[in-house]
C-alpha cells in the first residue's frame, strides 16, 4: 500500500442549530473526498449545545458512516472552543475546518489538499467575494480584518477566515497553546511553518440564521486585537502625551493673551468645558482598553476548562476529556 493511501484528513465541523444543513454537509463532504480517493478521512462534528434537531441528524450519520464522529458541549462555548476540541481529538495527518453552515464550500477541499501536497503546512482560505453578506456588513468585515492585521504583532492575513488546512505538525504546535481567550486564526499563524493562501467565494446561507450578530463580531475583533498586540496600550500612552503637549501649548497661549492684553481673547468657560469633555473621553477610552487586558488576565488566572463535554458518538468521552487536559 502506498504512503498516500495511508494518509488521513480530519474535517473539523463546528455546529450550532444547523439541522437543515447537516444532511447537505454529509453529501458535499462525501462528494469532495470522492475526488481524492487516495485519502482516508474523518469528520468531527463539534456541537455547541444545539437546541434543534442537529444532534439527532448527526447521530444518524454517525450510525450510517463510522467516519463521522460527534462531540456535544454542555452549553455553547463558542466556535473557537469547537475548533480547539476538534484539533485535540483528531487522528488525521492534516486538519481542515469547515463550518456546518456550508458558506465555506466543501467542494474546495481537494484544492486545499493539493496545495498541502506541494509542501505547504498551512493552506488558508482568503475570501475574495462576500456575496453571503449585506454590503455594509461585508465592508465592516474587511475593515475589521485590516485593523486586526495592523495592530497584530504577527502577520495575520487580511480576509482569511477559518476555512483552512493544517498539517499535523501545525496541529501539534497549536495544541501546545493553553490560553483560554483564543483567536484561532491568529494562533495558527503564530505557530508558524510555511503558509499559502487559497482564494474562494463565500456562499449565501441556504438554511438557518447567522450565529454572529453585530455585537458578537465587535467582541470577536476586540479579542483578536488584545490577544496578539499591546499596541492599543502604547498608542493610548502616545495619545496621552500628545494631549499633554497640546495642553501646555494652549496654556502658554492663554497666558500670552493675558500678559500682552491681546484683543478678543477666547471665552474661557466653553474652552474649559470642551477640554474637560476631551479629558473625560480620553480617560474613559484608556480605562476601557486597559480593562480589556486586565479582563483577559482575570480569565486566564481562573484556569477554568475551555469547555465541558456532555457526550460523544464514535469517540470515547473519557479520551476526549484527557485530550483536553492540557487546557483544563
Amino acid at each position: 500500500m502506498s504512503e498516500s493511501i495511508q494518509k488521513k484528513i480530519s474535517v473539523i465541523m463546528p455546529a450550532r442549530n444547523e439541522e437543515g444543513n447537516i444532511s447537505r454537509a454529509y453529501d458535499e463532504v462525501t462528494a469532495a473526498f470522492a475526488t481524492i480517493p487516495q485519502y482516508d478521512y474523518e469528520v468531527i462534528v463539534v456541537d455547541n449545545a444545539s437546541r434543534d434537531g442537529t444532534e439527532a441528524r448527526v447521530k444518524e450519520l454517525c450510525e450510517r458512516d463510522r467516519r463521522w464522529k460527534y462531540v456535544r458541549f454542555s452549553r455553547d462555548f463558542g466556535g473557537e472552543a469547537s475548533i480547539t476540541v476538534g484539533m485535540r481529538v483528531m487522528s488525521g495527518d492534516a486538519a481542515i475546518t469547515v463550518f456546518s453552515d456550508l458558506q465555506d464550500p466543501p467542494e474546495r477541499i481537494p484544492d486545499f489538499v493539493r496545495k498541502w501536497e506541494q509542501g505547504y503546512d498551512v493552506v488558508y482560505g482568503v475570501i475574495d467575494d462576500r456575496s453571503d453578506r449585506h454590503w455594509l456588513r461585508g465592508l465592516a468585515a474587511r475593515a475589521a480584518y485590516r485593523i486586526i492585521r495592523y495592530y497584530s504583532d504577527i502577520n495575520i492575513p487580511s480576509d482569511a477566515g477559518d476555512f483552512r488546512l493544517l498539517d499535523r505538525r501545525v496541529v501539534d504546535g497549536f495544541n501546545r497553546l493553553n490560553e483560554r481567550e483564543r483567536y484561532v486564526r491568529g494562533l495558527v499563524h503564530w505557530v508558524g511553518f510555511t503558509a499559502h493562501p487559497l482564494s474562494y467565494s463565500r456562499r449565501p446561507r441556504q438554511w438557518g440564521k447567522s450565529k454572529a450578530p453585530w455585537w458578537w463580531c465587535f467582541q470577536f475583533a476586540l479579542n483578536a486585537i488584545t490577544s496578539f498586540s499591546t499596541k492599543p496600550l502604547k498608542m493610548f500612552a502616545v495619545f496621552g502625551m500628545g494631549v499633554v503637549m497640546f495642553s501646555i501649548v494652549l496654556s502658554a497661549y492663554y497666558a500670552a493673551t493675558y500678559v500682552f492684553n491681546i484683543d478678543n481673547p477666547p471665552r474661557g468657560i466653553p474652552t474649559i468645558l470642551v477640554l474637560l469633555l476631551w479629558n473625560l473621553g480620553i480617560m474613559s477610552l484608556g480605562i476601557g482598553i486597559l480593562g480589556e487586558y486586565i479582563g483577559n488576565i482575570y480569565k486566564e488566572t481562573k484556569r477554568r476548562p475551555l469547555c465541558v463535554i456532555d457526550r460523544a458518538v464514535n469517540l470515547d468521552v473519557k479520551a476526549v476529556q484527557e485530550a483536553l487536559a492540557g487546557i483544563a
